[in-house]
């Protein structure tokens, strides 16, 4: 290996700046998602948060039903209004859920409505995501919360700050592995990337320092239940659909093996919109930065100058990844621990996407280990 590179075709690489410009145009739709309200929808959010502390389901599905009733006549084909309807039609769905009522029961048309909806938007999950509670959703008067507690704004906004934060330590990421650690601008980067994490780290502080985990388990992880859509269960959004998904499969498991991490990836990345499943694509099977790194240690080739500030870079992001997943992991943990105490400890307690703290606990093992290859590296760099 002459340098440290991605090792990508030029072809490739070509697919990579691509995706880079298209990644971009997500942001775009996404704000105008958030804008939309196909289903005019807008008073009924409004009230929603206090059908759910009265249990009035009947208001709910009412308005269930006056939203399904006017899919496709509302939305058509069209992008934007597809996606804002299926995030609405599926709040409106997850509070009857909160009461154990699963929509498509009560609600003609629902299975259907959504199930149209998703593929207007080529999803192959017909019912919300992470993206559709945070970037997608209003904010202001106009945005969808469940409950009329203050903790779910601090949430939703907490959550929403930190997935913009991703998609522009993706996009940098992106950037950076398309060109050789050598290259100046590989460094610069990566450095772009982890600044960009940052606001990730002071978004998990701001939940633990605000929202107790009593307040979260019994006023906000009620709503997120998988309900039913065409006899099979759709788990609701979770914390693990995000970009972070992306930037791992980048920096370290492209071409992992692992059965909880193949598991775990894949489960997950479904729930993201197109274009994160077309990055990912990319680089499935290729071999993943810490393979070349660790490759390059094994051969004895001394780093240069330049592949030196790139891999400082690297490790900066590596360690506010860490920053990230340490508290997220206590946080997991202290939730699961309150649920046990309250239901038994010999349940097993998995989040709203089914997976539990083994696989937290896996990603930052994962992260730990990947900051080891990049310091032994950086060590040797320095011992020249």
């Amino acid at each position: 290996m002459n340098d440290l590179s991605t090792s990508f075709s030029e072809k490739r690489a070509c697919q990579i700046r691509d995706l880079v410009i298209r990644f971009k145009e997500e942001v775009t739709s996404a704000d105008a998602i958030a804008q939309a309200d196909p289903l005019d929808l807008d008073g009924v959010f409004q009230q929603l948060p206090q059908w759910n502390e009265q249990h009035n389901r009947e208001a709910t599905s009412r308005a269930l039903k006056r939203a399904v009733a006017s899919i496709p006549q509302r939305t058509g084909s069209d992008f934007v209004l597809c996606s804002a309807a299926i995030r609405d039609l599926s709040i409106l769905g997850a509070s009857l859920m909160r009461f154990e009522v699963e929509p498509a029961l009560c609600v003609p048309g629902f299975d259907e409505a959504l199930q149209f909806l998703a593929v207007q938007v080529e999803s192959p999950i017909p019912r919300d995501s992470f993206v559709d509670y945070t970037c997608r959703n209003p904010t202001g008067e106009r945005e969808r919360t469940f409950t009329s507690v203050s903790e779910e704004k601090i949430f939703i906004n907490s959550l929403r700050q930190g997935m913009l934060a991703m998609d522009a330590c993706l996009l940098h990421v992106l950037e950076g592995c398309s060109l050789s650690f050598a290259d100046p601008q590989c460094a610069a980067s990566f450095h772009a990337a982890g600044s960009s994490f940052q606001t990730m780290i002071d978004g998990m502080v701001q939940v633990k320092r605000k929202i107790t985990p009593e307040v979260f388990t019994h006023e906000i992880r009620p709503f997120f239940e998988p309900f039913s859509v065409a006899k099979q269960a759709r788990s609701a959004p979770s914390g693990a659909e995000t970009p972070i998904l992306n930037v791992d499969q980048i920096l370290w498991g492209a071409d992992c093996t692992d059965e909880i991490y193949l598991t775990y990836f894949q489960a997950n990345i479904m729930r993201l919109p197109a274009i994160y499943r077309e990055i990912s694509q990319v680089f499935v099977g290729q071999p993943s930065l810490m393979t070349q790194i660790k490759a390059r240690l094994a051969s004895g080739k001394a780093f240069s100058q330049e592949e030196y500030g790139s891999l400082r870079e690297l490790h900066h992001l590596l360690t506010r990844i860490y920053m990230f997943r340490m508290p997220h992991y206590k946080v997991a943990e202290e939730n699961v621990l309150l649920r046990q105490r309250e239901q038994g400890e010999d349940q097993h307690m998995a989040g709203s996407s089914g997976f539990g703290l083994a696989e937290i606990k896996y990603v930052l093992d994962q992260t730990i280990a990947c900051r080891g290859i990049t310091s032994q590296a950086l060590a040797r760099c320095t011992a020249r």
